[in-house]
């Protein structure tokens, strides 16, 4: 070994202030691992250079001379308790200045807790990974409340100081003490989810990355930490394991040392921590963790700040001799080769030393407490930041909370443009509801938690939010189908604890489910958005716009996507296209507002249980799959007429004043009527009058909505061989009747319907199947360009409705449009569409069908004037 002995004198300027930082921009530079080597009394350099350092540069002294054992379990035990786990305890509780910060040791900390505990691997038949589970549960617990060790805390850098006591400190978060203990607050109230994201995000994903311990054979974190707990000795390779703590250890300190704008603690670290190692000579464990630190180094690439100063009698062997005497220049020259060689001493630096004289009293190397510390920070640099940070969350939080209940308390209420919170008469929350738009928020009552009918109308939600994600699945795998934007739009919110609406929508709702999983499995995925006009539809045309605006926004970016070359394999549309909107909540003038503005954005609109016979009027673009109320009202008049036992004099009607299709109803009802001769009719929103209309030839029509049906039963106060025929138009729903007919036992009620064939072959009920006859009219006609590569949107789509003659049939029956009529109204409405009149009687659980006219798969036999008769 060539001569390169050093004055003790000259030796800090050979080894300079490395520990400080150049530059406030400047990057972490290669630091040597310094060998302080000198035959009498080596450790007093080391020494002194600690005492030089003082307060101001974060470094720990440890004694690295102890023998290595013979067994790896053993060797890997002191190695970590020994000496990694008091650097990070030194190191992470060093006095240094208060504006520097402590440094943390998350990914270190985590990994030498699962290693300490060496347990036996887990039986066959237990739960994977339970033991990982549990144990990662305590640490994040001990992590988020602030638990202390305080036993190790008090011991130090003893013997049996565990690194665990450095997480779990009253400052667990590295938050100030004026945030401390709100975050203490809050951490009570987070899932133990989110709880585990806040803990071991950053480590779990450090651990999955690096290379050590093949992290890629794990399945996920839990399972890479099993493999920690269950004796890594024996069934990892020892060393690797080891490597894995160093390169956990000094990625923290990386990690401490990045200059980010985010951290709270903004002030820059001016001075690298130093690790200061006594009596290390070759066989030591000061020895072995150079050779980790220089392997750890040399195999990642990646920097640390790590200054790392030894001392010792003797050098560590070398692979190779250098040819000329190390010197710091020397070393910086060639470090760039020996790492790219990975050379086991690439980063070690032996400096020689001169021996104490013996005769007088040595100089110290490094005088005590020398060390330049800068403190040029003013106290009103470090309070601005923090009074600009809590203006700016302030604000941030006022914004947040006004735009959260704005946009009905979603999460993120910045991507709920599409949804808004309506208080139409300002009265508060009580009388406001969340309308617009959904493609994944759940509309839901503010005070139905416990209601059933409320409750099913979330999971029917739901369920068209999880079959959207299916569809979006086989568009993905699939490119070259069509793949469409449907709009359900209705009541999905009330205020009125008597509306029926909910329940009806929640019928829609499975009807439009059922034909959406139908499609799918037919190689047509169809995507669903949820749209609720609100209580009696009350904002539809404001949601109406919403919707416009959302097949504007997807057209558009179609269309400057068909303007560019096609490439191979990509989507048919650049976005799925909104091409029609189904349901419309019923009969109203508003809706009738809102088709038209549907209509003027070129969308076209299927109404579900839509009948008023104006409704088609609304726009060309409508088209509903209910008959109209004048068919009904023609097949309540042949009703009455023909298959009623006691002839008919009188009829009283009751309707609703002001609604549109209960005053409908009741006109076309009561034409009917006088057009077959019945003597007396009267029409009457009184319910005393209700009472007061009682004989056997007397017939009470009921042509309101559902919801006033309840009070109407009740008014029927006539002697039982007085009771008048009792007849409800279509608004009734099988809901309602399975809840309110139960009450009047003594009562017979018919009612028509739109939906209830016994021989469609269709497994859906009630307002069910005329929805899935509306999806299924729109996917009929969107079907149509599965194969023809035509632009697809409202337009294109409602083109293809309005030529075509022969629709569909469906649950409810045929759906015919009858162009070559005279009647305009036939290009929209369905023509001969099937109408039953059923009978329910009290405290029975099924209605029985009396009567069946229009175009249906039942009797196809010749029928009567386009009627079967099933009664008795």
């Amino acid at each position: 070994m060539p001569d390169n002995t050093i004055p003790v004198k000259g030796l800090r300027a050979v080894i300079g202030s490395r520990w400080r930082r150049t530059g406030l921009f400047s990057a972490v530079g290669e630091q040597p691992i310094f060998h302080l080597v000198r035959e009498d009394r080596p450790d007093e350099l080391t020494a002194q250079l600690g005492g030089h350092l003082g307060g101001g540069v974060p470094h720990v002294l440890l004694n690295a001379g102890q023998p290595l054992p013979d067994d790896e379990l053993s060797t890997s035990v002191l190695m970590r308790e020994q000496l990694l786990d008091k650097v990070a305890l030194g190191l992470g509780r060093h006095d240094s200045r208060r504006w520097q910060g402590r440094i943390r040791f998350r990914r270190y900390a985590l990994a030498s807790y699962l290693l300490q505990h060496n347990e036996e691997p887990p039986e066959p038949d237990e739960v994977p990974n339970r033991q990982a589970r549990e144990l990662l549960g305590k640490y994040v617990r001990g992590r988020l409340f602030g638990l202390k060790n305080r036993q190790a805390e008090a011991e130090g850098a003893g013997a049996g100081a565990r690194v665990d006591a450095t997480v779990h400190r009253v400052e667990p978060l590295g938050l100030p003490w004026y945030l401390l203990l709100p975050a203490m607050l809050l951490s009570w109230a987070l899932p133990p989810a989110i709880q585990r994201g806040v803990v071991l995000r950053r480590p779990a994903r450090w651990s999955l990355r690096q290379h050590y311990l093949s992290p890629r054979e794990s399945a996920d974190f839990a399972s890479f930490a099993q493999r920690l707990l269950s004796t890594p000795s024996v069934h990892e390779n020892a060393n690797q394991v080891r490597k894995f703590l160093v390169h956990a250890l000094l990625e923290d300190l990386a990690d401490a040392y990045a200059r980010r704008v985010w951290r709270w603690r903004w002030m820059r670290r001016d001075n690298y921590p130093v690790l200061l190692l006594q009596g290390v000579t070759p066989g030591t464990t000061g020895e072995l963790l150079i050779r980790l630190i220089n392997d750890v180094r040399n195999e990642t690439g990646a920097r640390d700040p790590l200054l790392v100063v030894a001392s010792g009698p003797e050098e560590l062997p070398h692979g190779t001799a250098p040819a000329e005497p190390m010197t710091v220049q020397g070393w910086q020259k060639q470090l760039l080769e020996a790492r790219r060689k990975r050379s086991p001493t690439a980063w070690y630096l032996p400096l020689r030393v001169e021996n104490p004289p013996t005769d007088v009293e040595p100089l110290p190397a490094f005088p005590r407490g020398q060390a330049p510390i800068r403190t040029k920070r003013a106290r009103a640099l470090r309070v601005v930041p923090a009074l600009l940070a809590v203006i700016v969350v302030a604000g941030a939080g006022g914004w947040y909370v006004k735009e959260w209940a704005q946009h009905c308390g979603q999460l993120r209420p910045w991507a709920g443009g599409d949804l808004i919170w309506a208080d139409p008469d300002g009265f508060g929350d009580n009388n406001g509801e969340c309308v617009g738009v959904s493609d994944g928020y759940v509309f839901s009552q503010p005070d139905g938690e416990g209601d059933v009918t409320r409750e099913a109308l979330e999971r029917a939600q739901i369920r068209i939010h999880d079959l959207n994600e299916q569809a979006d699945e086989l568009h993905r795998n699939q490119t070259d189908l069509p793949y469409v934007t449907i709009v359900y739009f209705s009541v999905l919110t009330t205020t009125n604890s008597d509306s029926t609406a909910l329940t009806a929508a929640l019928e829609e709702l499975h009807g439009v489910a059922d034909a959406q999983e139908e499609s799918r499995m037919a190689r047509l995925p169809l995507r669903v958005l949820i749209a609720n006009g609100g209580e009696g539809m009350r904002h539809a045309p404001d949601v109406a716009e919403r919707i416009n605006a959302i097949a504007r926004e997807a057209e558009s970016t179609n269309a400057t996507a068909r303007g560019d070359a096609r490439r191979p394999g990509a989507p048919r549309e650049a976005t799925s296209p909104v091409v029609g909107v189904v349901g419309m909540g019923g009969s109203r003038e508003i809706t009738k507002e809102a088709i038209a503005d549907l209509g003027d954005g070129g969308l076209p609109t299927i109404g579900i249980t839509t009948s008023a016979d104006s409704m088609w009027k609304s726009s060309k673009l409508y088209f509903q799959v209910a008959p109209p109320n004048k068919d009904q009202a023609a097949v309540v008049g042949r009703y009455i007429q023909d298959h009623l036992d006691v002839p008919v004099r009188r009829a009283t009607i009751y309707q609703e004043s002001g609604d549109a299709y209960s005053e409908n109803l009741g006109a076309d009802v009561r034409r009917e009527l006088i057009g077959r001769g019945i003597a007396e009719v009267s029409v009457t929103d009184d319910n005393a009058t209700v009472a007061r209309s009682c004989g056997r030839d007397t017939v009470l029509f009921f042509a309101g909505r559902s919801e006033r049906l309840n009070e109407f039963l009740s008014n029927q106060t006539c002697d039982p061989d007085e009771r008048p025929q009792l007849i409800a138009g279509d608004d009734i729903t099988k809901f309602v009747l399975d809840d309110q007919m139960p009450d009047h036992t003594d009562l017979r009620l018919d009612y028509v319907s739109f939906n209830k064939l016994q021989h469609s072959g269709s497994t859906s009920q009630g307002r069910s199947a005329l929805a899935r006859d509306a999806m299924k009219l729109l996917g009929q006609a969107v079907d149509q360009f599965k194969y023809n590569g035509l632009p697809l949107n409202g337009l294109t789509v409602w083109n293809e409705l309005s030529h075509t003659k022969s629709m569909l049939t469906g649950s409810t029956g045929a759906i015919v449009y009858d162009r070559s009529d005279q009647d305009p109204m036939n290009d929209q409405v369905p023509v001969h569409k099937a109408i039953t009149i059923e009978r329910i009687e009290g405290g029975a659980q099924e209605s029985r069908t009396l009567l069946v006219c229009g175009d249906h798969q039942a009797n196809t036999a010749a029928r009567p004037e386009g009627c079967t008769w099933l009664g008795d």
